[in-house]
């Protein structure tokens, strides 16, 4: 897999080795679940503006979100069967709603965990799948601790 992070917003200090090293992780644990061998994976974190402007765009949706995940099936014959994909990552977003629920850190972990499980094919488009993909990403959160991931992802 080839994972790609790059930090489109200004706002917050970034550390970008420890979400390119969770982010790998989570795609691991996606994949496994799934049996997605992933190819080439993006993650753009972006501010509230860039977010809104994606969610339009793609969504029809005029405000901004968590995460927007792009999926891009390999072409027959050309790829070997991987699963190419992106994740666009409100960094602004998790930051103020870090701040009231948990930590920043922990709310931006939280988002990646549910961008990587949208991309291997999981849906929260009802309560029950909701709640079934919380606990899968609470759990991998947990897994990531216990491997002595690093989950402090924004520098103060």
């Amino acid at each position: 897999m080839n994972l790609t992070v790059t930090n489109l917003q200004k706002r917050h200090k970034i550390r970008l080795p420890a979400i390119h090293g969770l982010a790998n992780f989570f795609l691991a644990k996606s994949g496994k679940r799934t049996g997605i061998e992933w190819g080439e994976v993006s993650v753009a974190l972006v501010n509230n503006r860039k977010s809104k402007e994606i969610n339009r765009l793609h969504l029809g949706h005029d405000y901004p979100t968590d995460v927007i995940s792009f999926n891009f099936s390999a072409i027959p014959g050309q790829s070997g069967g991987v699963e190419d994909g992106e994740l666009v990552i409100n960094v602004e977003l998790a930051a103020r709603l870090g701040s009231i629920y948990w930590s920043q850190d922990h709310e931006l972990a939280l988002y990646l965990a549910h961008g990587c499980d949208h991309l291997s094919g999981a849906n929260d488009n009802t309560p029950s799948r909701r709640q079934q993909m919380r606990r899968r990403e609470l759990r991998w959160l947990k897994d990531a601790k216990l491997q002595g991931l690093d989950l402090n992802l924004l520098s103060t």
